[in-house]
């Protein structure tokens, strides 16, 4: 057993040993999880009652306080229903701590598509550990960022079952281990729950598209008090729509001339063309036309050469926000054993589907660049894109470079197919002043990614061109034999799998002049692995263009933690919790937190905190992984047009060697409540990461022409960018959360609420480069785009049967910093406020109906000149072209 964990076990030991004067209550229940509250003893007479005892999220002993000394945001119920959202990660993708860094189901050019994951702090998603009911659930297993970014798929998360969201901004390895390091996202279930509800609604955006379907049924079937069970059973079908480009004003010409920096960034050039000395001829057949599909324009206004081209508009081949089929189902049962044990456990299941058009290339492309694996050494290597001089199609007598898309391929639309569950089970209790529970889960998200089309066989595609039996000037008449040999279709599975067991228990060692001294401890052990292959036609070397993200990795992890609370005063408390990881991979991880928490006033509350914690390797990092991934990035020195976005293959291999992130966090704040139902809280956090695992920043790479990382041509033409993950350095950012709740009861004109969470970034500093010197990226999308200032207020008002909220989440605007050519046409990016309107009548016996208005003011994206869209000039981590949306539904309650 490494050190950490013995020196973690024998504080547990000697701690846990019972003091000379032990004054607490048994509880006449049995420990609730972390989702729910123990009743707490009835004095003899059975007429009073002491409050309820709760574990909120960031700490394992229970309490009475409702602010604890850790930042924790709580979304109730009530909160959930008028934010208008349909699912769990649209809705935590709206909280103000959530500042950026994080996927986006908009984002469409990577393997995660149809994923969406949270970053807390700017941090990226791999940060931020996602719970349910206080444990912890499978990644999805398609990293994202490259393959960097290991993560939870908040889309497998049922909204219909959620009674409430915990979203600790802080610091906690000390507790629950390694991914903590922004802060902790617990998803909890409603508990004890008796009834049913249904519930339908069906939505449409005002601009069109986006069509949306949603039906949910929720059941539960007896009284854990009286009955000694409960059953809660949840059921939800969700159906949208897929957005394409050519939907929407804003992108559907793909021309953007009228704006700063902007060209034809929708279109494309490489239709059907010769590269001579530089500049661009149309392949043109004997009538002067172009081929199907391309149309005969200038080159220059697209990519900056001379002469025509046949070119073409992306927009209709692009997708804004992938389509979607959900269907989820969750069950949770408690059984009372006898007074003082019970039995519990739960099941999720969720099946998703999600189509859209691979974001970089709608149909295969042949151009300078592009690579296939050989199959004898595993590695990339160039396929040429010169037209041999035996085409017939080729008039020069010699090989000449050409660009040509093949429409009759097929589409690249591509199918994510993802199947994810999670099983649980155990036991809890109490023996005498203790608290106790148990518990064995195993979680799974298998994955499957089918690209219809839009590949090439390189062997098959260069005899067809060499021969003529590709048709270049007509591609229509080309002999669908030839077609189905070159066309290449691809299935990539994955598959993450976490299965682990825990025990931990609590209660209070005895007590202080001025309370009682809280305690917790346990133990876990996991196992966690992750696999992602590639489609066969990549291994064999026949797939030109190969999008790689090969994964292989598998660890186990045991680990013991304790926790104390200690009244210092009356109304001084000192909270310590220590944790010992050992990982079978990289070794082991120590992580200590100290907490105060200090109530001079009942008006005052003053809390502060300090920690240590770690972040492991993510399995794709540190295992034998090989990435081959295609995007843009801005390249100074393209030969065409210095400063254009070019589309280069980005090449990223793991590594065996890295060393865990450490990190050192630091939180204080106050909390006031003045009046009665007032609350306003405070907080200053700051984290500082040591070793950070990362890559070196491509735009740097780029920017700088950094030999051995980047590779170009002859002409200087950008063509590849390598990587390998790494521990740069550090990190350090800092910041303030502000958050404010308000209520105005009236006897006649109803109860009034006002709520609002804020944060500011006040910097966010890393290397861009291994040995670099610190450069602040807050405020600035130099990197990630990361708005320093972020915040959601919502004003509701319940009236009689009535009951309506309005909520403003507004991002302020960033520095233009991507690169010289942006920040030539453009200073900054405008800040972005977003209304939302919900309305609900309850008159009706069992009733609710509602509607929801996202987006009222119809408000666009801010232009941004670096244009980090695909092909669109906004940023697709912040927002989307969803427009107004209306929304209509019921809640019917058995």
């Amino acid at each position: 057993m490494p050190k950490h964990t013995l020196l973690v076990a024998a504080l547990s030991a000697a701690l846990a040993t019972p003091l000379p004067a032990l004054a607490v209550s048994s509880a006449n229940t049995a420990s609730a999880n972390t989702a729910t509250a123990d009743t707490a003893t009835a004095d003899a007479a059975g007429e009073s009652k002491t409050l309820a005892a709760v574990r909120v999220t960031g700490s394992n002993i229970k309490r009475t306080d409702t602010e604890s000394a850790n930042p924790v945001q709580v979304i109730d119920r009530q909160q959930l229903e008028e934010t208008g959202k349909a699912t769990v990660a649209d809705l935590l993708r709206s909280i103000s701590a959530n500042t950026g860094n994080a996927t986006n189901e908009t984002t469409n050019n990577g393997w995660a598509s149809g994923s969406a994951g949270i970053g807390l702090r700017g941090l990226s998603q791999k940060n931020t550990l996602v719970l349910l009911n206080g444990r912890r659930l499978a990644n999805y297993g398609f990293p994202s960022g490259g393959l960097s970014d290991t993560f939870v798929n908040l889309n497998a998360l049922p909204l219909v079952a959620v009674e409430r969201i915990e979203v600790l901004k802080d610091g906690a390895s000390a507790v629950y281990g390694s991914d903590a390091v922004a802060g902790v996202v617990n998803i909890i279930t409603r508990q004890n729950f008796q009834g049913a509800e249904l519930g339908g609604s069906l939505g449409t955006a005002d601009q069109g598209g986006l069509d949306e379907q949603n039906l949910k049924f929720i059941g539960g079937i007896g009284d854990l008090d009286t009955d000694g069970y409960n059953i809660l059973v949840s059921l939800e079908g969700y159906n949208r729509e897929r957005l394409d480009q050519d939907q929407r004003d804003l992108t559907k010409s793909g021309i953007y001339t009228d704006k700063p920096g902007g060209r034809w960034n929708g279109w494309s050039a490489k239709g059907a063309r010769y590269l001579i000395n530089g500049a661009s001829v149309p392949m043109l057949d004997a009538n002067g036309n172009c081929p199907d599909g391309t149309t005969l324009v200038a080159s220059a206004p697209i990519d900056g050469l001379a002469g025509n081209t046949c070119g073409f508009n992306q927009a209709p081949y692009t997708t804004l926000i992938p389509s979607t089929k959900r269907y989820q189902a969750y069950v949770n049962g408690t059984f009372r054993v006898n007074d003082s044990v019970e039995a519990f456990g739960e099941v999720l299941y969720s099946d998703i589907k999600g189509v859209s058009w691979f974001g970089s290339s709608p149909f295969f492309t042949l151009e300078s660049g592009r690579f296939a694996l050989n199959a004898d050494t595993g590695l990339a290597e160039p396929v040429s894109s010169n037209l041999p001089a035996s085409s017939p199609y080729n008039p020069y007598g010699r090989a000449v470079p050409i660009e040509y898309t093949f429409f009759n391929l097929g589409p690249t639309i591509k199918t994510n197919r993802s199947q994810a569950y999670r099983g649980l089970v155990g036991l809890r209790g109490s023996l005498q002043n203790w608290d106790w529970e148990v518990g064995a889960f195993g979680a799974r998200s298998s994955e499957r990614e089918t690209v219809s089309g839009g590949f090439a066989n390189r062997y098959a595609l260069a005899a067809a061109l060499a021969d003529g039996s590709y048709n270049l000037l007509n591609p229509g008449a080309t002999d669908p034999a030839v077609l189905n040999a070159i066309n290449i279709s691809t299935l990539r599975p994955a598959e993450s799998v976490l299965q682990g067991v825990d025990a931990k228990i609590s209660g209070a060692l005895g007590h202080t002049w001025a309370g009682e001294i809280g305690f917790a401890a346990g133990a876990e052990w996991r196992r966690e692995k992750l696999d992602s292959n590639n489609p066969w036609q990549i291994d064999a070397g026949l797939q030109i263009r190969p999008a790689i993200a090969e994964v292989h990795g598998e660890r186990k992890v045991t680990a013991a933690y304790a926790e104390v609370n200690v009244p210092l005063a009356e109304r001084l408390e000192l909270q310590a919790a220590a944790r010992a990881d050992h990982y079978s991979d990289f070794g082991d991880a120590f992580s200590p937190k100290l907490s105060l928490r200090w109530q001079p006033w009942d008006i005052l509350l003053v809390r502060a905190a300090a920690s240590k914690g770690f972040r492991a390797p993510s399995l794709s990092e540190n295992s034998n992984s090989t990435s081959i991934a295609y995007g843009s990035v801005i390249d100074p020195r393209d030969p065409d047009v210095p400063g254009s976005r070019q589309n280069p293959t980005f090449f990223t291999v793991g590594n065996n060697d890295l060393k865990p992130e450490r990190t050192k966090s630091f939180n204080a704040g106050i909390v006031l409540s003045p009046w009665s139902n007032t609350s306003l809280s405070v907080d200053y956090y700051r984290i500082e990461l040591e070793n950070l695992v990362g890559t070196n920043n491509t735009q740097t790479l780029v920017t700088d022409n950094v030999p051995g990382a980047v590779l170009r041509d002859e002409r200087g033409k950008l063509l590849a960018v390598y990587n390998r993950y790494q521990n740069l350095s550090e990190l350090k950012t800092s910041g303030f959360d502000v958050e404010l709740r308000q209520r105005f009861p009236t006897e006649r004109a109803g109860d009034f609420g006002l709520s609002s969470a804020f944060t500011h970034v006040r910097n966010y500093s890393r290397p861009t480069v291994v040995g670099g010197p610190l450069v602040d990226y807050a405020g600035s999308n130099l990197g990630a785009t990361l708005p320093k200032n972020k915040a959601t207020t919502t004003l509701d008002w319940s009236y009689a049967d009535f009951r309506t909220a309005l909520t403003w989440y507004y991002t302020s605007g960033y520095d233009q910093k991507a690169s010289a050519a942006a920040t030539a046409v453009q200073d900054r990016v405008d800040a972005y406020s977003q209304f939302d309107l919900y309305l609900a009548y309850t008159g009706l016996e069992k009733l609710t109906l509602y509607a929801k208005i996202q987006n009222l003011t119809d408000e666009a994206p801010p232009y941004d000149a670096s244009f980090p869209g695909i092909r669109a000039p906004y940023d697709f981590s912040q927002y989307d072209l969803r427009g107004r949306y209306f929304t209509v539904g019921f809640d019917y309650r058995f």
